[in-house]
């Protein structure tokens, strides 16, 4: 496994995840976190060394605030503005329950937050939530991505998918195109750039043992649902486990991205991207995935 952290000021990924929290209020089933989530002796992100970071940064970098769940940091709007201020792109990956709460929608968008991923693994069936992520969330995760789209920041519905849950995508594009046309958004490649994003299961830290779709077999399963013309090019780069295409929609083109997460000889995902990367404990900069199994290496 190729693991190097480097400093801030070398920083080569588009995108920067930050460990903002370890705590989260969900169990779900798949979780790269592991035996890390809700740890109470990990601390979370310290503002003054993230700001000190987002200084050294040699170019305009997307910030991508993650957890375990964002939104149970206190100040998360803070760390939004911040990033704003310092001339970042933020978003953030959410499980979706504390925006079933306009105000807090309403918080984070004045804040500067523009784009966010909501995790819908059971899209609009509650049995689903069940299996996945350990409850019934189907009502609260539909009213977070209609709040969503009521206050204007760009939703990426995220779905880890095996066998067990493929049929609960149709509907779920239906509810996003009515979410949509109910706010009056147009779907846009480039202006209003909504996406599903389907992942398959990553064998690391806590997963459901069922299986790992391969990427032609995703596209198999996507290409029952509609038709696809796909590109492997991602924000630039050209990447072997992931592909993008479009699909029209009644509220205009909308994005799906597949991407395998089967792991490889050294239980790594997507491993060796030059696109995403993460914050370390150290304030460093590493390679995502990579940071993680050398975690979970480090409490064996």
């Amino acid at each position: 496994m190729k693991y190097l952290e480097i400093e801030p000021e070398e920083n080569t990924f588009k995108t920067l995840s930050i460990q903002t929290t370890y705590k989260c209020q969900m169990a779900c089933l798949n979780c790269y976190l592991g035996d890390m989530l809700n740890d109470n002796s990990i601390p979370d992100i310290n503002e003054d060394k993230f700001n000190e970071v987002l200084t050294k940064l040699p170019n305009r970098t997307d910030i991508r605030f993650i957890g375990a769940e964002p939104t149970m940091y206190p100040n998360l709007p803070y760390l939004i503005r911040t990033v704003r201020e310092k001339g970042h792109r933020p978003s953030l990956l959410t499980n979706g329950l504390k925006l079933r709460k306009e105000s807090y929608v309403k918080e984070l968008k004045d804040a500067g937050l523009n784009l966010l991923g909501i995790s819908m693994n059971g899209g609009l069936d509650n049995k689903v939530y069940k299996e996945f992520d350990g409850g019934k969330y189907a009502k609260l995760k539909t009213i977070a991505l209609d709040n969503c789209f009521k206050y204007n920041i760009l939703p990426h519905v995220n779905v880890i998918i095996d066998p067990t849950n493929i049929h609960i995508l149709p509907d779920l594009i239906d509810y996003i195109v009515h979410c949509a046309l109910r706010h009056n958004r147009k779907f846009s490649l480039i202006k209003y750039p909504v996406m599903l994003r389907l992942k398959s299961i990553g064998k690391i830290g806590n997963y459901r043992n069922t299986y790992t779709f391969t990427l032609p077999e995703m596209v198999d399963v996507m290409s029952k649902i509609h038709t696809i013309n796909s590109s492997n090019n991602i924000d630039g780069y050209e990447e072997d486990r992931s592909l993008i295409y479009n699909v029209e929609t009644n509220a205009g083109p909308m994005w799906v991205k597949l991407t395998d997460w089967s792991v490889d000889d050294d239980g790594v995902p997507d491993a060796g991207s030059e696109r995403r990367g993460i914050l370390t404990e150290n304030y460093k900069v590493a390679p995502f995935f990579e940071y993680y199994v050398r975690k979970h290496e480090e409490t064996i």
